[in-house]
């Protein structure tokens, strides 16, 4: 329906760039499970010093005991080790329905990195598509990084009609913000949207 509007001379004319958030991000939510492979391979081939070791058996202790959503929502604005938080999103996914209408409306308006790559994640993989309530409540957010963020759940997610907006919103980022990596959520949601829906 909309192939015309991403054709591969788009994407040569607009590559995206191998190193920035987007690009990190957008590897993490593709490749599912990567994560738990990375901490596999750390814990195993690499190993922990011994205080990091207590303190991430402490956090794991921690958020998997955790039965309250609102101990889990303040979890996720907290810097835990990057071992624990599959787990920590894992925990999350169990309260959804309380945490996830939480999580959008702080979404809205916060600037706080790692609650908002926290977020990216759970919205992701979410049972709930939140989806079309990210894309109708876009224009609220506050923070263009929570915007391009939100652009690659809506590449995950979208429906095949997303694309026209999401190319108005490639563009307008690299408009708006020619020095920022902002225009790659966008973009790189547009490449999702294209093997989703014309590269079966």
């Amino acid at each position: 329906m909309h192939k015309q509007l991403i054709t591969n001379k788009f994407f040569r004319d607009n590559p995206y760039l191998e190193n920035s958030v987007q690009r990190f991000i957008y590897s993490m939510l593709l490749y599912k499970g990567i994560e738990d492979a990375a901490n596999e391979m750390l814990m195993k081939q690499v190993g922990l010093s011994h205080d990091r070791l207590k303190q991430v058996n402490q956090e794991k202790e921690l958020i998997q005991s955790e039965q309250n959503p609102e101990e889990i929502f303040q979890l996720l604005r907290k810097k835990i080790d990057g071992v624990n938080r599959v787990d920590l999103i894992k925990k999350a996914l169990e309260f959804e329905e309380v945490l996830l209408p939480m999580v959008i409306e702080k979404l809205m308006r916060n600037n706080h990195d790692i609650f908002i790559e926290n977020s990216i994640r759970l919205l992701a993989r979410s049972k709930k598509d939140y989806s079309p309530l990210l894309k109708e409540q876009y224009a609220e957010i506050r923070s263009p990084y929570v915007q391009s963020l939100v652009c690659l759940i809506l590449g995950f997610r979208g429906q095949e009609d997303t694309i026209p907006w999401m190319l108005d919103r490639f563009f307008e980022m690299k408009k708006l913000y020619s020095d920022e990596t902002y225009d790659q959520g966008p973009l790189l949601a547009l490449h999702e949207l294209n093997c989703r829906f014309y590269k079966k």
